[in-house]
C-alpha cells in the first residue's frame, strides 16, 4: 500500500506492506506555504477490497495528522 502527500511544491509518498498485524508507519513531508492558504493533500491508488467481499475497503488510514508552523 502507498499514501501519496502532497503541499505546495512537495511531495512525499509512503509505502507499507501489511502483514495484517495492526502495524503503522509513520510519514513526514516538510513544505513551505506558497500562499496564505496551502492545501494538503493526502491520496491513495493501491486500496483494495477484500477478496470476496467487494463492499469493505481495506488500504491505509490517516490517523493523528499534524501540522506544524516554523
Amino acid at each position: 500500500m502507498m499514501v501519496e502527500a502532497f503541499a505546495a511544491r512537495e511531495t512525499v509518498k509512503v509505502r507499507h506492506e501489511s502483514q495484517g498485524n495492526g502495524e503503522f508507519k509513520t510519514g513526514v513531508l516538510k513544505f513551505k506555504a506558497i500562499s496564505n492558504r496551502t492545501r494538503l493533500t493526502f491520496y491513495s491508488a493501491f486500496y483494495h477490497t477484500k477478496l470476496h467481499d467487494y463492499g469493505h475497503f481495506c488500504g491505509p488510514v490517516l490517523d493523528d495528522v499534524k501540522v506544524w508552523f516554523y
